[in-house]
Order: C-alpha cells, then sequence, then structure tokens
C-alpha cells in the first residue's frame, strides 16, 4: 500500500439543521426572544448530503417557557421599629388618683434581640457525617434552605447570635454569607426551565456557588457559529475557517451555532438559555465542516492544530466516521501534547461501530443519554464511548437569533467539553489529564460500561474533586480496546452507625452490673454505608474519672460486622465504653456509647457445724471466705 493514498475521508455532521431551522420557525415566541425583528428568515440552504439521519433532531413541540423570572423580592427595611414613647402625655386627660402610688413601676427586662435572620452557607470539615452536620445546624437555630452534600455546604437562614455559636464549633470549616438565595440560584434566562440537562448534571449546585476565576477557551471545529445571535454576545473569541480563510463568524447549516449556545450562552441575561460554561467559558470557533456538514480529513486535521496552537483548551469535535486515519491520530496527539482536553461525538447510528475521532487515543468519547440516565436508542456505543452526557431534547440557539431542541450526541459532546473548560477555567494549573481523570472519576453510574463508559457526567462534583492522577483516554482499536474505566463515582465508605452492648466474660450475655475484678466484653456491630475503601472505628474504655484506660481499633470494617472486645476491670465505679471514628471521639466522630457500673464482690463466709458439752472447751472449726477477687482488701 505504500505510495497509495485512499480518497479523503469525509465527516459527515451527526445533524442536517436544515430541518431543525425549518421547523424551528415554529418557535416564534422563543425565538422573538433574541431576534433582530428585522431580521430575514434563516438563510439555510435546503439538505443535500446523502446521509439522511438528522443529527441533532428538531422537536417541534418543546418551545421554551416564556420568562418567567420573578421580580425580586423587596429588600426589607432594616431600621427596625421604634421605641414606642412611654414619656407621659404633658396634658393628661386622667384625672390622678388621690393616693398615687409613688413605687415605681419596675421596667421589664428586655428580651435579648437575637438580631434578623440573614442567608449564609456552612462548610463542614471533611469527615462530618451529614446527621453530624444536620446536628449543629440544629442546635444553632439554622433554617436549612439546600444542602449540597458534594460540598459538605449547606445554605441557611439563621441570626449573628447562631453564627457566633457556630464559629466555635471545630466541625465548622467555613462560613460564608450566601449572596445569592437559593431560589435566585436559577439564573434569569427564559428558557432555562425547558434544560432539564443542566440539574442532571449538577449545574444548579455549581452555579452561584462555584465561581471560576479564570478562562477556559473551547474551540468548536465545526459548521462555523452565527455570531450576531443575541445570547452568544461576549461568548466568543477569534477563531477561523479553515475553508475559506474567514473567522468562522457565520453558520450556513446551524449546528456549530446550536453547539456553541449550549456550550457557552450567556447565563443570567435575561434571554435565551444558559450556557454550561456558565463563567469564564468562550467558544473560538473553527470551521471545518461545509454547508451540508461534511468536511474532509484534510480540513479537520489542519483545524485541530490551528486549535491547538490558537490556545484552545479544549477542542470539540461533534462529527464521526467509521474510518480511522492516522494523520487524524496524530494531530490529536499533537493536540494532547499541547495540553488540549479532546472531545468528540460517538455517532447517532444506534450501533456498536466505533466511529472516529471519538474513537482515537486522547480523545473523550460521548455518547448520549436520557433524562432517565439512559442511552438514548439513536446513541452509538462500544469501545469508543469514554463518558455520556445529556443529549436528548437539548435546548440551543439557532442562525438568526432564534432557539430550538437538538437531539443527539453532538449535544452530549458539547456538554462535556463546556464542562471541561469549567475544570480548566477553575484552576488553568490543570493539565488535560488531570481534568480527564476528574472528569471521569466523579461520572454517575449510568448504563453499562459499553453504553457510557466511566458513567454520566456531574459537573458539580467534578469542579469539587481534588483528584491529581492523570488519565489519558486509551482510545478504541488499532491502538486501544477502550477506557481506561477509573470510573463512576463510588460514595466513599462511611460507619453510619456502631451499636454497642456490655455483656458478661462469654459476650453472649447482655449485663450492666459487674463486680470488681469482673471481665467485661463489648459487643459492636457496624453498619457501613457507600463502596471503595473500607472505614476504621475504635472501642474506648473511660473508667469514672473519665480516663481512657483500654482503646481497640478495628480496621476495614464491613457492613455487619461484629466485634468483642474483652477487658478486666479493677476500678469501682461507673465506666463509659464508646464506639467512635478512626479519628477519635471529638468533632462529631462518637458513634455509639453504653455505661456499666462496677461494684465491690460478696464476700461470702462458710464455717463447718461443731458441738460441744457444758464445760468443754472450745472447738476448733473450719471457716471458708469467697468472693475475693484480684487482691481486693477485705473491708472491717
Amino acid at each position: 500500500m505504500s505510495g497509495t493514498v485512499g480518497p479523503s475521508l469525509r465527516f459527515r455532521a451527526l445533524t442536517f439543521f436544515q430541518v431543525a431551522l425549518i421547523v424551528g420557525s415554529m418557535f416564534a415566541p422563543m425565538a422573538s426572544l433574541g431576534a433582530d425583528p428585522t431580521a430575514s428568515p434563516d438563510p439555510t440552504p435546503s439538505a443535500t448530503a446523502p446521509d439522511t439521519t438528522p443529527d441533532p433532531t428538531t422537536s417541534p413541540d418543546v418551545t421554551p417557557a416564556p420568562d418567567v423570572t420573578p421580580d425580586p423580592a423587596p429588600t426589607p427595611d432594616p431600621t427596625t421599629d421604634p421605641t414606642p414613647d412611654v414619656t407621659p402625655d404633658p396634658t393628661p386627660d386622667v384625672t390622678p388618683d388621690p393616693t398615687p402610688d409613688l413605687t415605681p413601676e419596675p421596667t421589664p427586662a428586655a428580651t435579648p434581640d437575637p438580631g434578623p435572620a440573614s442567608p449564609y452557607l456552612i462548610t463542614f470539615v471533611a469527615g462530618t457525617s451529614p446527621a453530624a452536620q444536620s446536628a449543629v445546624l440544629a442546635a444553632a437555630g439554622a433554617t436549612a434552605d439546600q444542602a449540597i452534600p458534594q460540598l459538605r455546604m449547606h445554605a441557611v437562614t439563621m441570626t449573628d447570635a447562631g453564627i457566633a455559636a457556630l464559629s466555635s464549633d471545630p466541625s465548622v470549616a467555613r462560613i460564608d454569607v450566601d449572596l445569592v438565595r437559593a431560589a435566585e440560584a436559577a439564573p434569569g434566562d427564559p428558557g432555562y426551565a425547558t434544560q432539564w440537562a443542566l440539574s442532571k448534571i449538577g449545574w444548579d449546585l455549581a452555579y452561584g456557588s462555584v465561581a471560576p476565576s479564570g478562562n477556559a477557551i473551547v474551540a468548536l471545529l465545526d459548521t462555523g457559529v452565527d455570531a450576531s445571535h443575541p445570547d452568544l454576545a461576549g461568548s466568543l473569541v477569534g477563531g477561523t475557517s479553515v475553508l475559506d480563510g474567514s473567522a468562522g463568524t457565520s453558520d450556513p447549516n446551524g449546528h456549530g451555532t446550536a453547539l456553541a449556545g449550549i456550550i457557552a450562552a450567556a447565563t443570567d441575561n435575561g434571554i435565551g438559555i444558559a450556557g454550561v460554561g456558565y463563567a469564564g467559558v468562550r467558544v473560538m470557533p473553527v470551521t471545518v465542516l461545509g454547508a451540508d456538514g461534511t468536511g474532509q480529513d484534510s480540513d479537520i486535521i489542519t483545524g485541530v492544530l490551528w486549535a491547538a496552537d490558537h490556545g484552545a483548551d479544549v477542542i470539540n469535535m461533534s462529527f464521526s466516521n467509521p474510518g480511522y486515519s492516522l494523520s487524524l491520530q496524530a494531530a490529536i496527539d499533537y493536540a494532547w501534547s499541547r495540553g488540549a482536553v479532546i472531545v468528540a461525538a460517538t455517532g447517532n447510528d444506534g450501533s456498536s461501530t466505533v466511529s472516529y475521532p471519538a474513537g482515537d487515543r486522547g480523545v473523550i468519547g460521548v455518547s448520549n443519554t436520557d433524562s432517565d440516565d439512559a442511552l438514548n436508542p439513536s446513541s452509538n456505543y462500544g469501545t469508543d464511548v469514554f463518558l455520556a452526557a445529556p443529549g436528548t431534547n437539548i435546548s440551543a440557539t439557532n442562525v438568526g437569533g432564534g432557539y430550538s431542541m437538538i437531539t443527539g450526541t453532538s449535544a452530549s459532546s458539547a456538554i462535556v467539553a463546556a464542562t471541561a473548560a469549567l475544570l480548566r477555567a477553575q484552576d488553568p494549573s490543570l493539565s488535560n489529564g488531570v481534568i480527564v481523570n476528574r472528569l471521569a472519576t466523579t461520572a454517575d453510574a449510568a448504563g453499562t460500561v459499553a453504553q457510557t463508559g466511566n458513567g454520566r457526567v456531574n459537573l458539580a462534583r467534578a469542579l469539587s474533586s481534588t483528584a491529581t492522577d492523570s488519565v489519558q483516554p486509551a482510545g478504541a482499536a488499532p491502538f486501544g480496546l477502550g477506557g481506561p474505566i477509573v470510573g463512576p463515582y463510588v460514595a466513599a465508605a462511611s460507619l453510619s452507625d456502631v451499636t454497642i452492648s456490655s455483656r458478661l466474660s462469654n459476650c453472649t450475655t447482655v449485663a450492666a452490673a459487674f463486680a470488681y475484678g469482673d471481665t467485661v466484653c463489648a459487643h459492636s456491630v457496624a453498619s457501613v454505608t457507600g463502596g471503595g475503601s473500607l472505614p476504621d472505628f475504635l472501642v474506648q474504655w473511660l473508667n469514672p474519672s473519665s480516663v481512657i484506660v483500654f482503646t481497640d481499633t478495628h480496621a476495614s470494617v464491613a457492613n455487619g460486622a461484629t466485634f468483642d472486645d474483652s477487658h478486666l476491670l479493677t476500678t469501682l465505679g461507673t465506666w463509659t465504653i464508646r464506639a467512635c471514628k478512626n479519628a477519635g471521639c471529638s468533632g462529631g466522630n462518637l458513634l455509639n456509647s453504653t455505661s456499666i457500673t462496677i461494684s465491690k464482690a460478696n464476700l461470702t463466709v462458710t464455717a463447718n457445724n461443731k458441738t460441744r458439752a457444758y464445760g468443754d472447751a472450745n472447738p476448733a472449726f473450719d471457716a471458708t471466705l469467697s468472693g475475693f477477687k484480684n487482691g481486693e482488701i477485705l473491708g472491717t
């Protein structure tokens, strides 16, 4: 085969947006949100490409809801009601009592004002159980508004007195003023109500709570982007068209514009929809596909290299072809070496046939899941799937200023690309391998490995991850077998409870009272939730002076495991036996405890019975003493 070059592969876009844009004209109420009233209809040419399978698919019955953003709640007047004037009326119209009581009426003691309640974000230290968190908040009088378990964070309403109490609690890591209430955390984009995928991936938990301070660029290798769309204002950076040398800011097909909105539509701007990359994420349009949604390897390779050389943090390629190309692989290897995270759609043929570039080494191949985390029937699956993301009925931007719903792995790929960009914007020092690892290890379990790879992406958990391992997707044949599979996320195993009871030395008979010198058995049963590494716990024995005398350690405890710890106790009084997490018994780590009483042993004297007659000498007799234990001293 040396010296022979096969015909250039043409990549077809995973949708024909002509259908989407024609049907999109039915969405007049939504389109009016961002359209120029004088604009002419979308200049999308009719479909002429050989493949007629649309991706994304336009759904005409899902017009986004009208603007239902609530008016801001009125700010309460912080001025307290004035103290009632108790000065006597200078001209009272009441006849004075002829015999007035000269003893002044005592002024009632003023009840301390706890102060107004305000919203706060309370973050607990690692290892504080959910139950302990709730108990601490309840004790401080907090009104819980929202829990963010991934970050051990609670949005609460409480008074200054309650905040003062929490400030001294060792289990509380940080207290922040909640500048955005839970009800206001939803952006003011009218179409947000239709964006089910955002809450599915934990976007709503991150938005308003995690504010990336850096910037990240997603190079969108596609059909171009309509830069005039109002919801993309400020969301684009300079790009290029490999096809005609322009800036890539026009889109004769519509596919690229749709994905640009999914990735980075302006958030909380009062129009349209919210982009997944809600802060610090912008799109670099790189046109490599023509108006018919197809493109040649040479143009795609040029686009990959151009994006890598022009600072792209993430490269998204929502197109596929079952033909493998070493040249395209070389371009992807180059982009990986430049630090880019590369994401691609697996395709919409409902097939397990590997497609490329999703199946290339270093590429996150993405399949399409629905609102139930099930694989969409049209989605491809197999060894080229590294992650899954929502891709069914996804709100997107249209050429000309409108909006529509799309379905396909193109949308899924865009969601993963935007999530990867948020991680880079949050921490620009992260390598592409660390970002890929965090995406994979924090994903939610969904479907099978063949369907979703490491699972369905979870944006909120990925942003909270501190993992430093680096992972590069292995790719499918001819170089890899898929994976590596390092996900999905499994909640860390934790001790939810340890029951403990005191028993006789046989460790069977339950007892609470013991005699001096008895051997006491502490019987414990562990309840463990989650998976991963199994936890450890301690059993501590405290004497009547609250001094820890014995400590028993139990490692790698499985759910339902039982343990018997025995000790001989020689100090009179009340002992405490307690079970605690391995970190000790303070700061919410106490799991359970029981008390026992140690008393003096009973002394028994037994004497033999001797007889004697009058005048006999005192007879000798035998006596047996029992009940002494371990050097106990007989009292008088």
